[in-house]
């Protein structure tokens, strides 16, 4: 608490001391006249409310491999990314603690692009068929937003991909790097007096930095916007991704790590790990605006094919089909008194099916599983306005099913429903520097349908895990929304949760989940960011939390006070920025802190410190516009761990990061 007061007191003393100088580092974009923002839109009278992060990327393309969602989102205070170099295990993003039980994927927040759902309804996010190269903003929510979106969703992030132009364009781009790395990708866009057209393609292939850890991705996007008439604004977006490749090197224990860092688990190559995923997506969002109220329906469909082998004998391979749909309806009312009324439907089947993996070799079948997830949503949420007040509030109940037939076995249909209502109560003042809010709100989580069929016995059903409740408090202060020369946003965060959704690595290699007692995630969010002049800026963020079990043991060991592993005790990022009209450059500074790789904390990975150069330029040839760019990822070729594999067997925590590396390429505008 002393910090904070210190925090508090030293923002406000440098508010006043540049305040007195205007300059524009807004946080919104001027948007073209055929944008629709179904998720923006529906949170945009919000932002002074909840802590979110709006990013900007049109000149950061220019400079950047485009190969890691890291690259665009290590700036955000309270996200945290592992995982950046298996391709076959998805980065893990975690906000605030929620999602860092991940073995792969996502967990705990929703993701969004271009207002489609990236995470299916039983909470799990994959973001390989995430389009880096036409990212152009994204906003991050932080904290609970159950109370808007329902489950699994202790974070929000909403991506944009390319809409603001003018004029048609053409751009092509070509890259290479360390570890055999390579991308191609191309984009095209039209525009005629009254729609948009974006079309994308890329290729990126790479041998890894470990051994079988090579991957192979390619995507292919399609955009369309419209207006229809004067009222209506429509969006159509078409997604293909299709990776027959990406291999898994695994954990491993300290003696392999300090031998030979760049090696992959025995076990791993023996069973032939890997994966190879197809995915299909199409999404449309229709805007309606009325006088002094707005319509917005939204309806998407996913599909996507996925094969794994992982380095275990029994259900060690994996065959599943998961399909999701949904449709939302969200009424919107401006007046006096603002409210969003809305109601969503989702749809998720999934066909698992598990075999013996024979030394790599599919052998028999032990587990054919249908399994299914629907959810049907109620929400409100309001707003008043009164003088420098900025009173709100919000509610949401939930009615989820889950049914998991298991054809295998002919055993019984088993059916669980979940009911959960959630609310957030909201207050912001506003002064004449900054503004100061606080707000309480509730959140939950069901374990997503694997977590659910997880079973050491392949019998698919875990009758033992619950679903997550959590209740969130925060207050804060920030002048994001006033025009100053020193912009800061700080935040004090406390989240009590019960039945934390914890994993565990069997004797057999299989990744198990169970339930902790009670847990409690608290800390501090601190942003700063200032632009010296026309050309120069300096962003910088901090998070520095606790994360504990309060009330947890399985039985044998008492964990309670322990803490919560994955989940780092800091971390920082400060970045240098110039920008001209012929010369892009940042430095970028990563500071993280200790991170615990098991339960009973015997274990910690060290801090560790990296830094990035990047820098791009612009320059005519034969007619051409080309951008050359060059990055240096970890400068100082520092020594450290990339991703945790938490509670695992036999101490195989470690997968270590590459040491430097680089990837130099020209991006043409035709």
């Amino acid at each position: 608490m002393k910090h904070l007061k210190f925090f508090c007191f030293t923002i406000i003393f440098l508010n006043n001391v540049f305040s007195q100088e205007r300059i524009i580092v807004n946080d919104t974009v001027k948007l073209d006249e055929v944008v629709v923002e179904p998720i923006d839109g529906l949170l945009a009278d919000k932002k002074q409310l909840y802590p979110v992060s709006n990013l900007k990327f049109e000149t950061f393309q220019t400079l950047t491999p485009q190969i890691k969602i890291s690259e665009y989102l290590e700036s955000v205070p309270g996200l945290f990314i592992m995982n950046n170099n298996n391709f076959a295990q998805d980065a893990r993003i975690s906000i605030r603690g929620f999602g860092a039980r991940a073995n792969f994927g996502i967990r705990g927040i929703k993701i969004f692009v271009d207002g489609i759902p990236e995470t299916s309804p039983d909470g799990q996010s994959q973001i390989d068929n995430v389009n880096l190269e036409i990212i152009e903003r994204i906003n991050v929510y932080r904290g609970n937003n159950s109370s808007f979106f329902g489950s699994s969703a202790g974070g929000v992030i909403s991506i944009t991909t390319l809409e603001n132009f003018e004029e048609n364009f053409v751009n092509i781009g070509l890259s290479s790097g360390s570890f055999s790395t390579t991308k191609t990708q191309a984009t095209l866009g039209i525009k005629n007096e009254n729609e948009k057209m974006i079309f994308f393609i890329s290729n990126t292939n790479s041998e890894g930095y470990r051994k079988h850890s090579g991957f192979k991705n390619f995507n292919a996007n399609f955009k369309y916007l419209t207006n229809l008439g004067n009222k209506n604004k429509l969006q159509i977006v078409a997604n293909v991704l299709d990776s027959p490749d990406a291999m898994d090197p695994g954990g491993l224990n300290a003696n392999e790590l300090e031998s030979d860092r760049r090696q992959a688990r025995a076990r791993n190559i023996e069973f032939d790990a890997r994966e190879s995923v197809k995915q299909y997506k199409l999404g449309v969002n229709l805007k309606s605006t009325f006088n002094n109220f707005g319509l917005t329906n939204s309806i998407y469909y996913n599909r996507r094919l996925f094969d794994g082998k992982l380095p275990f004998r029994n259900g060690g391979i994996i065959e599943l089909d998961k399909s999701f749909w949904g449709y939302k309806l969200n009424f919107e009312f401006d007046n006096s008194l603002n409210y969003n009324l809305g109601f969503s439907y989702n749809n998720q089947n999934d066909h698992r099916k598990r075999f013996v993996n024979d030394l790599g070799l599919r052998s028999e079948i032990v587990m054919n599983q249908f399994e299914k997830y629907d959810n049907i949503g109620l929400y409100m949420f309001s707003s008043k306005k009164i003088g420098k007040f900025i009173f709100s509030a919000g509610i949401r109940y939930d009615n989820n099913t889950i049914t998991l037939e298991n054809i295998l076995t002919n055993s019984a249909k088993i059916s669980e429903s979940i009911k959960s209502i959630n609310p957030s109560f909201n207050l912001n003042y506003a002064f004449k520097n900054f503004d100061v809010f606080s707000n309480i709100s509730s959140g939950y989580e069901t374990p997503t349908l694997n977590e659910l069929s997880a079973t050491i016995d392949q019998s698919g059903f875990n009758s033992d895990l619950k679903s997550v409740k959590s209740k969130s408090f925060e207050i804060g202060i920030s002048n994001y929304e006033k025009f100053t020369k020193l912009k800061y946003n700080l935040r004090y965060f406390n989240i009590l949760t019960e039945n934390e959704i914890i994993p565990f690595e069997s004797t057999t290699g299989q990744v198990i989940y169970q339930n902790a007692g009670k847990t409690i995630k608290k800390g501090v969010e601190f942003e700063l960011s200032t632009k010296l002049n026309s050309n120069f800026m300096i962003d910088y963020s901090l998070t520095k939390g606790e994360y504990a079990f309060e009330d947890f043991s399985n039985g044998e060991i008492d964990y309670s006070n322990n803490n919560i592993a994955g989940i780092p005790n800091n971390f920082h990022k400060l970045s240098l920025k110039y920008f001209d009209d012929n010369l892009n450059l940042i430095i970028s500074w990563k500071k993280v802190g200790k991170i615990y790789a098991n339960n009973s904390n015997t274990t910690f990975i060290e801090g560790y410190d990296s830094i990035n150069f990047n820098i791009s330029g612009d320059v005519s040839l034969f007619g051409l516009d080309i951008t050359p760019y060059f990055a240096i990822e970890n400068l100082l070729s520092e020594d450290y761990i990339d991703n945790i594999r938490i509670n695992a067997f036999g101490s195989r925590f470690y997968e270590p990061a590459p040491k430097i590396s680089f990837m130099s390429g020209l991006k043409l505008n035709l």
